[in-house]
Order: C-alpha cells, then structure tokens, then sequence
C-alpha cells in the first residue's frame, strides 16, 4: 500500500513529467536543436565530444556541432529522462537496464553525444517514465523506501527515498532550464 509520502513524491514525478512534455511542446523547431549555453572546451566533462562507440568526431565542423549539442534543449530532456529511468526509477540494483529504443544505455558515457533524437522520441520517454513511476510507486512502503541501496547501485548506502527526491529535483532543474531558455528566446508556454 502507497503511502502519503510515497504519494506526494509520485505526484511530484508525474507534474514534472507533464511540466517537460508542455515545456518541449512549447519548443519552436529552431529551437530543438539550439544551444542553450556555451560549452567550452575547458568543460572536462563534454570534451572531446563522442559518437556511443568512443570515436570523436573527425569532421571540425561536425565535432563543433556536436559539442555545442551538449546543452541543446532535446539533449537536456533526453539527458534529464535517461537519468530518471535509470537512476530514479529503474531497478535499484540498475541490473538488466535498457531504456527504451532509440536511446540507449551508453548515452550518458563520458563525452558521448547521441544522435539528435526527435520530440516524438523524447515524448516517448516522457510516457515511459511516467510508467515507471506508476510501476514503482504503486506498492512502494515506507520500510522499502528507507532501506539504503545496495553497493552495487550508484547510490549504495543512500536511501531509496533519498534518490526520488533526489531524482525529482534533478528533473525539475533540466524542465526549468528549457523553460528559461525559452522564455530568453520570447518563447511562452502554454501554461504561462
């Protein structure tokens, strides 16, 4: 049986969800794909950029854009869902883990820049983890939510609790991050 805080941090998950999807319809096509800060070579986390093999990309022009993709507003969604899937919502040992197609489990690796995914695809994502969030929280007690995470997790020795509301802040930043830049750009949601 779902409890009131189990309840209240599902909430969260699913009006953030939606706060994405309204965000990302919001999203003019030229915006899809436009950068939303600077990303310098001195960042140490996006240099060099990668295709999911490991191979850099030879082509400077190509490299360039790929590195710039690293902030675009379909990779700050698809970067936010792929770590709400995985770490948030998905086995708590992460074993056995695939997100859904087209996106795949190496996306997060160091430097990796996945092929631009369309909004129908990040919608996708959007519906899937509002799944999860169905699936885990539909029988979630307090007892399960206190216990640490084992070693083998990202989060070994963190509550299962400490990681939703973790996860959950996680998303709100990235979802109010596009809204930001859109709202930069002169773009309203439909909610504003």
């Amino acid at each position: 049986m779902s409890t009131t805080w189990c309840s209240v941090v599902a909430a969260q998950y699913r009006s953030t969800l939606e706060d994405m999807a309204i965000v990302l319809r919001g999203c003019p096509d030229e915006l899809w794909e436009a950068s939303m800060w600077e990303v310098k070579k001195t960042d140490q986390w996006a240099w060099p950029p990668t295709d999911r093999d490991g191979r850099p990309f030879d082509d400077p022009a190509v490299r360039e854009r790929k590195f710039q993709a690293m902030s675009a507003v379909w990779r700050t969604a698809s970067h936010a869902l792929w770590f709400t899937d995985f770490v948030d919502l998905s086995n708590p040992l992460g074993a056995d883990w695939s997100p859904p197609t087209p996106f795949s489990p190496r996306d997060e690796e160091g430097y990796v820049v996945p092929p631009t995914y369309s909004r129908e695809e990040v919608f996708g994502y959007i519906d899937h983890c509002r799944r999860k969030v169905d699936e885990i929280f539909s029988d979630l007690t307090d007892d399960q939510a206190a216990a640490p995470l084992p070693a083998p997790h990202r989060n070994g020795g963190t509550s299962l609790a400490a990681v939703l509301v973790q996860g959950v802040v996680h998303l709100q930043l990235h979802s109010a991050q596009v809204r930001t830049f859109l709202r930069s750009q002169g773009v309203r949601c439909a909610d504003e």
